[in-house]
C-alpha cells in the first residue's frame, strides 16, 4: 500500500481520506464473521481503543521517534540497529512481534481475518506500554530501541498492508 506524507492543506485532506477509509476497513475486518454486525461510525473513527484510527496513530508516532533519532528507511541500514532485551516492556513487544506468523496462519486456516486484526491492536497496546517504561532517545539502549521500533513498524506495515489498510508517516 502506498504512503503519504502530510505537509499541505491537500496532504492533509489525503492524510484524513486514509484514517477515515483505513478505520472503515479496520472495523469491518475485526468483526468476528460468526457474530452480529453493527455499523457504526463513531466506533469506527474513535481515536482511542481497537480503531484504525488508533492503530494509525500508534504507527505514525513510531514513525516520529525514528526520524527524531535520525534514521531514515531509504539511506540506513536497519541490521546497525540490533536490538536486545533490557526490560519486561520490551521483551512484551518482541514477543507480539514474534507472534505473527501464528495469527496469519491462524487468520487463513480458520478463515478469520480478525485474527490478524487482534495481532495488530495487541502490538499497539504493547507499544503503548513500551513508551510509558522505556526512554528511546538519549538513552544508553537508544540503538537497541531503534531496532525494536524499526522491527514494530515492518510488522504493523505488513499488517496493515495484509488488511488493504493504507498507511501515512505524519499527523
Amino acid at each position: 500500500m502506498s504512503k503519504v506524507q502530510i505537509e499541505g492543506k491537500e496532504d492533509m485532506l489525503n492524510a484524513a481520506e486514509v484514517l477515515g477509509i483505513s478505520s472503515i476497513k479496520y472495523y469491518d475486518l475485526k468483526q468476528n464473521r460468526t457474530q452480529n454486525y453493527v455499523f457504526d461510525f463513531d466506533k469506527m473513527l474513535d481515536p482511542k481503543g481497537n480503531t484504525g484510527v488508533y492503530l494509525i496513530y500508534a504507527y505514525v508516532r513510531i514513525k516520529s521517534i525514528l526520524r527524531k533519532a535520525g534514521y531514515d528507511e531509504e539511506n540506513s541500514n536497519a541490521a546497525d540497529f540490533q536490538f536486545t532485551i533490557s526490560n519486561e516492556s520490551e521483551r512484551n513487544l518482541a514477543l507480539t512481534l514474534l507472534r505473527l506468523p501464528e495469527a496469519i496462519e491462524a487468520a487463513a486456516k480458520e478463515l478469520m481475518v480478525n485474527r490478524l486484526t487482534d495481532q495488530l491492536y495487541e502490538i499497539s497496546n504493547k507499544i503503548s506500554e513500551f513508551y510509558t517504561s522505556s526512554k528511546v532517545l538519549g538513552s544508553e539502549e537508544q540503538n537497541s530501541r531503534i531496532g525494536l521500533l524499526i522491527a514494530t513498524t515492518k510488522v504493523m506495515k505488513l499488517c496493515f498492508d495484509l488488511l488493504g489498510m493504507k498507511t501515512i508517516e505524519r499527523i
